[in-house]
């Protein structure tokens, strides 16, 4: 009687209803396998209808039906933004490639926030949100603790949140988020906000201390942050250290790109062999194979920030060299590896260069926690 009525009903008010209801009760599984395919059908026809009330309707009633065939959830995507929104935002339908290619092909602001809200978001997904580089879509993005975010687009964009403190705000409030991200956001936020991060990232509060208590830990532990002996010293105190600060949950990945930075090489060795739980003879084996696959095997799995894997490949072989791989430790380490840095123009060219070349140069970085 609906579906009789709804094919010759001229009311658009009333028509909607009925399409709604019809979507209602196929969302809800009230159909038969026959009644269904033939409901759906009526929604193939209903969703080119001129007016936008009837498609609002369906969509909305549709949006959440997992078992709703994907052509029927694709076109009502594509829609106004009146009519897509709720479909965008949570049909469990779309699948990743559609939302990708809708986020590459839409300049539609609306559209694309829906899918930042969406309950779970893959990497890959969020790259493309971030991509837009739209400040709105870049909020709603953030404040989704259910999307997983592309660490490496994200440090892409971090000039731009810079700028803007409604973001910085965002990402503190989420929580969460990868070492790198956190460490930068610890820099540029103000002493309040830093005091959530510190609270929030309680479990690898190390990262968030200030240069005051890291340098003390250090000393505590026998080794200055300037120390130019550190690399030479003999491998069992070096063992003694990185096997108390792994004993402490101090062997932080920081330390390791400090030690590395300072040219404490023996220490960064020892410290990420520590890390991927392999001999250290068996680190060296890895870190001096030519190919560099050895050294993207350790790093990996050290569990070493993703954003630094080059910057770290390229600071180490530099390091090696000018230590004649480790053999001497030069008074002007720090400033013939700048001068090398700048020469290869690998401050420009390498991701999270210029963060290193802070490092190196004693400048306070990162909560001045690193130096």
């Amino acid at each position: 009687m609906d579906i009789k009525t709804l094919t010759q009903e001229s009311s658009p008010e009333i028509r909607g209803m009925l399409a709604g209801k019809i979507a209602m009760e196929y969302s809800d599984n009230h159909f038969s396998a026959s009644e269904a395919s033939i409901a759906a059908d009526i929604f193939r026809v209903l969703v080119k209808d001129v007016e936008i009330q009837i498609r609002k309707t369906i969509a909305e009633r549709l949006a959440d039906c997992p078992h709703v065939p994907h052509d029927i959830i694709l076109k009502l995507a594509g829609d106004d933004p009146e009519v897509s929104l709720n479909v965008l935002e949570r049909s469990p339908v779309l699948t990743e490639d559609d939302l990708i290619a809708i986020v590459r092909s839409t300049h539609e602001v609306v559209k694309l926030c829906a899918i930042a809200r969406r309950h779970s978001i893959s990497e890959d997904l969020s790259g493309s949100l971030l991509e837009t580089a739209n400040t709105l879509v870049w909020q709603n993005l953030l404040k989704n603790k259910g999307a997983a975010l592309n660490e490496r687009q994200l440090m892409k964009s971090w000039e731009k949140i810079l700028s803007n403190s409604s973001l910085l705000e965002t990402l503190v409030d989420r929580g969460g988020l990868p070492l790198t991200i956190a460490e930068k956001l610890y820099l540029a936020v103000s002493d309040e906000l830093k005091e959530s991060l510190k609270i929030q990232y309680k479990s690898f509060s190390p990262h968030l201390h200030s240069a005051v208590d890291d340098a003390y830990e250090w000393k505590l532990l026998g080794l200055s942050q300037s120390d130019e002996c550190g690399d030479l010293w003999d491998d069992g105190r070096v063992g003694d250290l990185v096997r108390e600060l792994y004993g402490k949950d101090r062997l932080t990945h920081s330390l390791l790109m400090r030690a590395l930075c300072i040219g404490n090489l023996k220490i960064f060795e020892t410290g990420i062999a520590k890390l991927a739980h392999i001999p250290r003879v068996n680190a060296r084996i890895l870190l001096l194979e030519s190919s560099g696959l050895g050294f993207e095997a350790i790093y990996q799995a050290a569990k070493m920030p993703e954003g630094f894997y080059e910057a770290i490949k390229v600071l180490l072989r530099i390091s090696l060299e000018e230590t004649e791989f480790g053999e001497i430790r030069r008074n002007d380490f720090r400033k013939r590896i700048i001068d090398r840095i700048y020469i290869g123009k690998h401050h420009r060219t390498v991701e999270n260069m210029e963060y290193l070349l802070a490092i190196i140069g004693g400048k306070s970085v990162v909560g001045s926690n690193l130096h």
